[in-house]
């Protein structure tokens, strides 16, 4: 019989590690459209079986870079709201902070999320739907105790819809005249407070 050992597993999961990394970084300088197969493969070092052994197709490979970038950002959320103290405002505050610098420090999967899954519909647009829901519904539990009286569902997605854009404003500039991320951040979450009804 057959057996995998844990050393071959390793191995195996860093090769997927490895064409899931390159594939990122292709998909955020190229594009989604732009970006093949055979470009990954190439990129990587691997062979096409190799690549056709972890990932069905392009889409394939797209989705599980979005998965596992919406997985990073609810985990690096999470250990901000908790580092931040008991304070609601402190808590939204760090929230939005971290991730407008947490997507600055990762430009190609943050393009990946706010600029290639625009229009791409089926399940990219579906897995794009579920992390962007998932700060919203977070931020949306979380304003009444800003703020008894405000529409929370409304206001909760003008809220995330506000960092999205930041950010992606963020991107689309020149790196050498992006401003300092924590800069944009703190205005940001400024501007969030701020629309909820609470002074920075």
């Amino acid at each position: 019989m057959y057996r995998t050992t844990p050393k071959m597993a390793q191995r195996k999961a860093e090769q997927r590690a490895h064409l899931l990394e390159t594939a990122v970084r292709l998909f955020g300088k190229h594009g989604y459209h732009a970006t093949t197969v055979p470009m990954i493969v190439k990129a990587a070092g691997a062979s096409t079986g190799s690549f056709y052994f972890y990932f069905r197709n392009k889409e394939d490979v797209f989705a599980a870079a979005l998965d596992g970038f919406g997985a990073r950002i609810a985990g690096t959320l999470n250990a901000a709201i908790d580092a931040a103290g008991d304070k609601p405002a402190a808590k939204m505050r760090a929230a939005v902070e971290r991730l407008v610098t947490f997507m600055a420090e990762n430009p190609d999967e943050a393009r990946i999320l706010i600029v290639e899954t625009s229009g791409l519909g089926g399940r990219l647009q579906q897995i794009r739907r579920r992390i962007v829901d998932s700060h919203a519904g977070a931020v949306e539990a979380a304003l009444p105790l800003l703020n008894p009286g405000i529409d929370a569902a409304v206001v909760a997605r003008c809220w995330v819809g506000g960092v999205y854009e930041t950010v992606f404003h963020w991107l689309e500039q020149p790196a050498a005249r992006r401003p300092p991320a924590d800069q944009v951040a703190r205005a940001a979450a400024d501007f969030n407070l701020r629309g909820t009804g609470v002074e920075p």
